[in-house]
């Protein structure tokens, strides 16, 4: 009866969504108590997936968001999935192939959208206790049941796990690390009644217990840094105004002295400039120059590629300077679009991992990051019986690749310890 009553209201608010939200759906904020739901997490320790990280894909959704141009560019290194309703799968593929798309990288996951906004919408990706890629939902931020359901559609369509965690969120104000630790706007708390907090003000906000606790179970995050949204505006995201860049970069946007947000703007930046990467050291905090509000943050990282978007504005080639510099070995792409200081590229544009990469060398058994003396014994005891090793763990220690655990990867772990 519930998938009926949401099918009813989807069909009445069919017709191509706003970012914010409409009279209807301020009106009806309490759907989202009744799409909200929770999994047991996935086995842990779990592990976030940074932005820069290898992907194999992007997700998108037709209509589309984003120019032909733009979808070209990605799909000539990666495929392009597209969320799309069985009747307009046709005229997807032909608006596609028409601009030159490559096609033999597209792939169609049918069910409908209410928008376009996979960054939003679309799932969180993890690393769990097994090594399985998987995805850990939310309850999106909007009374939107389509687009709710696309990270279930995407991990049906991909045969990947699926977690959910009983929380609001929205994707564009989620940026992590990879290395458990997470950013996020005011809203990420105030919008959960658990938190009990309406403080749109903090720089950063107190924590809140019930949904740290969530990113710690559900996502391996331990350090969340939530703070007020500088931009003061409608959306509070925080990749309107903020981007981990690697697991040592961040970047900020940067105002006039005289623009309104001037004070704020410093502040959060001010903040992250004393906040500790994984290493224990400061980050790197990068600056890019929005006089007018230009959506420069907005970006998306693809493998080797950022794609910035830019206004025809002046102030355009200081922003891919600013990307060059602090990425280096990057090419930074510069794309036009119905780009808004609220509203731009990575909005519209959600990264599929590359759920064959495993960051651990052969060996590193106890996924320290070093290959020593540790991981011989923990070898050593799992043949004895003595110790469990998860299925990552198993494929690391298979050094010879012949699917068994033995004597014979003792040594040659041994060999790469003394090499």
């Amino acid at each position: 009866m519930t998938k009926v009553f949401f099918l009813i209201i989807s069909i009445i608010i069919s017709s191509e969504l706003p970012k914010g939200l409409t009279e209807w759906e301020r009106d009806n904020m309490h759907i989202l108590d009744e799409m909200r739901f929770r999994t047991d997490p996935p086995p842990g320790p779990v592990r976030a997936i940074a932005e820069y990280e290898p992907m194999q894909g992007v997700l998108i959704r037709y209509p589309f968001g984003i120019s032909t141009s733009l979808i070209r560019e990605m799909a000539e290194d990666v495929i392009v999935y597209c969320l799309v309703s069985s009747w307009s799968e046709n005229s997807a593929y032909n608006s596609m192939n028409n601009a030159g798309v490559n096609m033999n990288n597209v792939e169609f996951i049918i069910g409908s959208t209410d928008s376009y906004w996979t960054r939003d919408y679309g799932p969180w990706w993890v690393v769990d206790g097994d090594g399985n890629y998987s995805i850990v939902d939310f309850t999106y931020n909007r009374p939107r049941y389509n687009d709710n359901q696309a990270p279930f559609k995407v991990s049906e369509y991909l045969d990947i796990p699926y977690y959910s965690a009983d929380f609001v969120a929205t994707g564009g104000n989620y940026m992590a690390d990879g290395f458990g630790t997470a950013a996020a706007a005011h809203i990420a708390y105030t919008e959960n009644n658990q938190c009990n907090t309406n403080d749109d003000d903090s720089i950063p906000l107190e924590s809140c217990n019930y949904i740290d606790n969530i990113m710690e179970d559900y996502y391996g995050i331990n350090t969340y840094h939530v703070v007020a949204d500088p931009n003061d505006e409608y959306i509070d995201h925080i990749d309107c105004w903020g981007k981990y860049l690697s697991p040592t970069k961040v970047l900020i946007r940067s105002v006039p002295a005289s623009h309104d947000q001037y004070s704020m703007i410093e502040e959060v930046a001010n903040y992250f400039g004393t906040t500790l990467t994984n290493e224990g050291n400061l980050w790197e905090v990068y600056r890019v120059y929005t006089p007018s509000d230009q959506p420069y943050t907005n970006s998306l990282i693809l493998n080797d590629k950022v794609l910035v978007p830019i206004m025809n504005s002046s102030w355009d080639d200081d922003a891919i300077a600013v990307y060059e510099e602090a990425m280096p070995g990057y090419e930074i792409l510069g794309f036009t679009g119905t780009w808004q200081s609220t509203d731009a590229l990575h909005c519209r544009v959600r990264g599929i991992p590359d759920t064959s990469y495993i960051p651990f060398q052969s060996g590193d058994i106890n996924l320290d990051e070093l290959i020593n003396v540790q991981d011989v014994v923990l070898v050593i005891n799992y043949i004895l019986g003595q110790t469990d090793l998860n299925q990552q763990q198993i494929s690391l220690a298979d050094l010879n690749n012949d699917q068994s655990i033995n004597v014979q990867d003792i040594i040659l772990l041994v060999s790469v310890i003394l090499d």
